[in-house]
């Protein structure tokens, strides 16, 4: 899970590691793109937050998330991903779904757990960065 590549331009930032790809785009929008086959952990989630205040400065910022086949959480994880979300960069998650089973997943999340930040699920990537953006807005 460390770091494998570090990319900086004038528009954007972007960390990858064998996991996830973590991008801030020029919209201030950071894309967490989680690569087919991940577990996220309690340890995992750690290195995420990392990388989350690496991307962002620490500055709070909407985040849009998606992954490929087969991204599971731990039942830990779930619990913790509560915990830390006070300490965490985010204003706001969008969540894009690419089939069922991701869907019941982020709602199973959402009802289970309640995140106090906004949340919401979407199947379509346009969608959920126009929400991010009016979430932003408000």
């Amino acid at each position: 899970m460390n770091l494998i590549t570090e990319e900086t331009t004038s528009t954007m930032k972007r960390l990858e590691n064998d996991q996830v790809i973590v991008t801030l785009r020029p919209d201030g929008i950071v894309h967490v793109s989680f690569l087919p086959h991940t577990e996220i952990t309690v340890e995992f989630q750690q290195v995420l937050l990392d990388m989350y205040y690496e991307v962002t400065g620490g500055k709070k910022s909407l985040f849009v998330f998606d992954g490929g086949e087969f991204v599971s959480i731990t039942k830990e994880a779930r619990e913790n991903a509560v915990a830390i979300e006070e300490t965490t960069p985010t204003k706001a998650s969008a969540i894009v779904v690419k089939n069922l089973a991701q869907k019941i997943i982020a709602d199973f999340y959402y009802k289970v757990n309640r995140p106090k930040q906004p949340y919401k699920v979407f199947w379509q990537f346009d969608k959920a960065i126009e929400w991010l953006h009016s979430a932003a807005a408000q």
